[in-house]
């Protein structure tokens, strides 16, 4: 059982600015996993320290990121590398990173179920309280979106709960849709994590 280093040849004198990600080369039955896996993390790197910055607001997350990637790979396709063993490590290590930053896999479906609760709370309030519950949460958010200074995400937030496609949006404020959803997802999660709503 050994601890490999990546940049293989890492020095902490000479890579002083560079965040070493450590993977255990071992995996939990003691067998060694294969170079090729350890060698493809090699080729995203970057993007995996990228990903710990933005997604778990800490760079030096990026060996568990990495090393819960590699494992998972490696206990799902053992010697097969494929073609792109460097994408399947990525598209695994797109989901570990949101498993380490929200508490697992079932806290995250939890989290996504409360959100679509919510969704759903302000789309269609069907009798009176829950009308009233619904229309005390645009009023938060709506505030929310003014103390901040972003009134693009207030009038996107009016249009979807109206029910019109982020294509559509998109044209109104005359901007990219995906540019779009992406500003009002980021603001939306924001504004309920900040106003405790979730």
């Amino acid at each position: 059982m050994a601890i490999v280093t990546i940049p293989f040849d890492y020095d902490p004198l000479r890579d002083a600015l560079v965040i070493p990600i450590c993977i255990n080369d071992t995996d939990r039955n003691g067998l060694p996993i294969n170079r090729g896996w350890l060698e493809a993390v090699v080729p995203i790197a970057d993007p995996l320290r990228a990903l710990s910055r933005r997604v778990l607001k800490d760079v030096w997350c990026v060996s568990e990121v990495a090393e819960k990637s590699v494992h998972a790979v490696w206990g799902s396709h053992g010697d097969e590398l494929g073609r792109n063993p460097s994408s399947r490590i990525w598209s695994y290590a797109q989901w570990a990173a949101l498993d380490l930053r929200d508490g697992g896999r079932n806290a995250r479906r939890r989290e996504q179920a409360l959100l679509a609760s919510l969704v759903r709370k302000l789309r269609s309030a069907s009798d009176v309280q829950t009308e009233a519950e619904a229309e005390e949460y645009r009023r938060l958010l709506r505030e929310y979106f003014d103390e901040h200074d972003v009134p693009d995400v207030n009038d996107s937030l009016d249009m979807w709960l109206y029910g019109i496609p982020w294509i559509e949006i998109g044209e109104r404020v005359d901007q990219n849709p995906k540019a779009v959803t992406r500003r009002f997802w980021r603001w939306f999660n924001k504004a309920l994590e900040d106003l405790k709503l979730r």
